[in-house]
Order: structure tokens, then C-alpha cells, then sequence
């Protein structure tokens, strides 16, 4: 790996952690909530989190762009870097475990390096373009002795799935009469990345959600597409054959 790439995968890593030491203090304390204008939450922890990231890209990459989710775009470059500080901060408000940060490089607009951590549980799923993906505890962010592998399940009657979709819509009623619907207290994306779960489905997101989870996925063997051309803007995440029959599915 390109030494200039090794330290790109660091400094990932070390964005990750300090999301995670920032936010988790707030877990759990009732934190107050504002809504943005997309419907979305927000509370102080995303504010405060997005801060300490910023703040450690303008000391260690002050010449790379960078887009954030609650403050949106700082710079203009070829290296972009973009954040989601706070993952899931509607299931953070409710005291649930599924939320944590995302990180993702970018440079002349492919993906090189991701992380998506799930601080409290301590873990996280990390993977850098053509080397893998891995799944990782925060104390060994760097470890690759548990490589990421999808599911080689192609059927659809047979397939556990999941997914970021309102209980009761088409999407969810179409499929769950087709498969096992399963979901996971910690992440179902992580779930289907380690091959406990076959596949999920989300409908939709924005690119500070979407660029790492794309990349996981796809250094883990598996497809991350979305079958309706955006129509629909719902994603598929999973085994090549079983987000094709997905996508014939809905």
C-alpha cells in the first residue's frame, strides 16, 4: 500500500475515534433534539462531534476538502473528505445502540477509504479500495485478522434480510412475504458485511451515508446498487445474484 494511502487509513481510524470519545459522553443523558429542515434530528453531540473532527482535518489535512453533513462543504480539492458525525442520531436520542460515525476519503471522487463505527459496542467495519474490508475493535482499530466477507446466498426464499424501510410500505411487505425480515440491535449493514445476515435494503440516503457503505460492501465481495435508477432512490446491499433478484423483487 502506497505509504501516502497508509496514512490516509490512519488518520480515518483516528476520525473515527474521536467521534466516537465525543459523542458517547452524551449517550444516555437525555440530550436535547432540534429538527432540521429535512425532518432529520440534530443535537448538540452531532455539533460538538462534527467540531472535533473538523478540527483535527484542518490540523492534519488542511489542504483537503471536506463534507460534512451538518455544516456541509469546506473547500474545494481532489481529496474530499466526508463525514457524518453522528450515524442514526434518531436511534442515539432513543437510547438504542445503532448509530455511530462515518468516514469516507475521496480522491478525484472514488471512494479509497471508509470506516463506520458502532462506539457502544466498541466496534467498527473499516475497508480501503482493492485491499479489503475488515471488521475491528476501537483498541485495535488497524487489525485485519477478521476480514469481511458477504453471503453467498442467491435465493430469495431462503435469504435473511433487512433494512432502513418504514415497517408496513411496499418495499417491506413485498419482501418480507419473500424472506426471513430480520433486523439487528447493533447494525444490520455490519451484519450483512460479516455474512450473518444475506442483505439489506435502505431507501436511500445522502452521500455521507452512502460513500462508505458502497465501498464496504464492495471489498467484502458483495453489490451495493440501487435497482429502480433512483426512481425510487431505494439500495440494495448484499450477494451479486440475491441484489439482482432484489431489484426484480420490488
Amino acid at each position: 500500500m502506497d505509504p501516502k494511502l497508509q496514512d490516509d487509513v490512519r488518520l480515518a481510524h483516528e476520525l473515527a475515534d474521536i467521534a466516537d470519545k465525543t459523542s458517547l459522553p452524551y449517550f444516555g443523558q437525555g440530550v436535547a433534539h432540534q429538527t432540521k429542515g429535512d425532518g432529520s434530528p440534530v443535537t448538540a453531540a452531532d455539533l460538538a462531534t462534527e467540531r472535533a473532527m473538523l478540527a483535527l482535518l484542518r490540523e492534519r489535512r488542511p489542504d483537503d476538502a471536506v463534507l460534512s453533513e451538518e455544516s456541509g462543504t469546506h473547500g474545494e480539492a481532489a481529496r474530499r473528505w466526508v463525514l457524518d458525525p453522528i450515524d442514526g442520531t434518531a436511534q442515539f436520542v432513543a437510547g438504542e445502540r445503532d448509530w455511530g460515525s462515518h468516514v469516507a476519503l475521496e480522491v478525484a471522487g472514488e471512494v479509497c477509504v471508509a470506516v463506520i463505527t458502532r462506539p457502544c459496542v466498541g466496534r467498527r467495519w473499516w475497508a480501503v479500495r482493492g485491499f479489503g474490508a475488515y471488521t475491528s475493535d476501537a483498541d485495535a482499530p488497524l487489525a485485519t485478522d477478521r476480514p469481511l466477507r458477504v453471503s453467498d446466498q442467491r435465493s430469495l426464499d431462503q435469504a435473511r434480510a433487512g433494512g432502513y424501510v418504514p415497517s408496513g410500505s411496499d418495499s417491506h411487505v413485498t419482501l418480507s412475504t419473500r424472506m426471513t425480515w430480520v433486523s439487528d440491535p447493533v447494525s444490520i449493514f455490519g451484519a450483512v458485511l460479516e455474512g450473518s445476515v444475506d442483505a439489506m435494503i435502505d431507501d436511500g440516503g445522502q452521500v455521507w451515508d452512502l460513500a462508505p457503505r458502497k465501498l464496504l460492501v464492495t471489498e467484502a465481495g458483495g453489490s451495493f446498487r440501487d435497482p429502480h435508477g433512483a426512481r425510487r432512490r431505494e439500495l440494495c446491499a448484499g450477494p451479486g445474484k440475491l441484489t439482482e433478484a432484489l431489484g426484480i423483487g420490488l
